[in-house]
């Protein structure tokens, strides 16, 4: 009698069974109801985390500093040089304003992606600049200028990663790109400049080189939080004898496939080649696999900046791919009988 190990590991309200060659997946009941209310919970804490980390960047760092700053932040400080308003109020009416007029221009659905940024940043802005005691963090403004670029690159960069929007400037681009046609992103980096320009006469030398080195930082590191974990590396594997082993030990390590008939430009020799997508970090196990296998493939890797799908923003089970999962099982057993041959 053969037994055959059966382990259950259950991740959340997934359950995930693996049986020595297989891994497959069901839910247990309710488990999609609790999924989605973690993914809204977990969703609303970064958006307020976001806007959170992106008002202290302004109120703990930049301003103290008289540093020059893009976005509502930057109208706000000039109406307070000018005309004496508070800086938190100018980005409340501002932000106020362009919701209803994003509402009634563009409807309640684009109002929706914004009605958190709209009234969350004005409000941790007004709550960080009233404490005293977190003005000045640092001493040096170079020091200042990197951590405002810091913060408010992670703090945007969670908010627009999870859907939102943090209003304000970003709705003017937006209503003229829907109703006139005209590119969101140079109507956007127009209106940051004018900002800026607004803001050099009140501004010292030091506040704009400051401003400018705090802008460049948050673009970098924005950047790079919207890409992050969302890349990967695409392979393609040329092996003249061995690429149907290959690719069976590759789906049993648990990574998809994709297989191309090739054909080799000198010798003009038929063979197949292997495309797998898989994330950087099982990289060196792909190529462990591949080399010890066929120790003269030839593995071509390639940087691929996102990736949606099966086995990265979404699971399947294998009988998604194949209808009758016996056949696939009998196609490998015709394989390991070829190689024992």
């Amino acid at each position: 009698m053969t037994y055959t190990a059966f382990y259950v590991i259950l991740v959340g309200q997934d359950c995930f069974f693996y049986t020595g060659r297989h891994v497959g997946c069901f839910l247990l009941e309710g488990g999609n109801a609790m999924s989605k209310t973690m993914k809204t919970v977990t969703d609303l804490v970064q958006l307020v985390l976001g806007n959170a980390m992106s008002a202290c960047a302004m109120a703990c760092f930049a301003l103290p500093y008289d540093m020059v700053v893009a976005g509502v932040t930057g109208v706000g400080r000039s109406a307070n040089h000018f005309f004496g308003f508070g800086v938190t109020l100018t980005v409340y009416a501002i932000n106020i304003g362009l919701f209803v007029i994003g509402w009634i221009l563009l409807g309640k659905k684009f109002a929706a992606t914004i009605v958190a940024g709209t009234f969350l940043f004005p409000f941790f802005l007004g709550l960080f600049q009233n404490i005293d005691a977190l003005h000045h963090l640092v001493d040096d403004p170079l020091m200042a200028a990197i951590c405002a670029g810091i913060m408010d690159g992670v703090g945007i960069g969670m908010v627009i990663r999870m859907g939102g929007s943090t209003g304000g400037v970003d709705v003017p681009p937006i209503i003229l790109n829907r109703k006139f046609g005209w590119k969101v992103a140079p109507v956007m980096s127009a209106l940051d400049v004018c900002i800026f320009i607004i803001q050099i006469p009140m501004t010292n030398t030091n506040g704009i080189i400051l401003g400018i080195f705090y802008t460049l930082i948050y673009s970098v590191v924005l950047n790079y939080i919207l890409v992050m974990n969302q890349g990967g590396v695409q392979t393609m594997i040329f092996s003249k004898e061995k690429s149907r082993t290959i690719n069976e030990k590759l789906l049993e390590l648990g990574y998809g496939t994709t297989i191309f008939p090739a054909k080799g430009g000198y010798i003009q020799e038929d063979f197949e080649v292997i495309s797998s997508v898989i994330s950087s970090r099982n990289l060196n196990r792909v190529k462990r696999a591949v080399l010890n296998i066929d120790p003269t493939a030839f593995i071509t890797i390639s940087n691929v900046s996102e990736i949606n799908g099966n086995g990265f923003t979404t699971m399947f089970g294998d009988e998604d791919y194949v209808p009758i999962v016996s056949q696939r099982r009998e196609g490998i057993k015709v394989i390991e009988d070829e190689e024992k041959n």
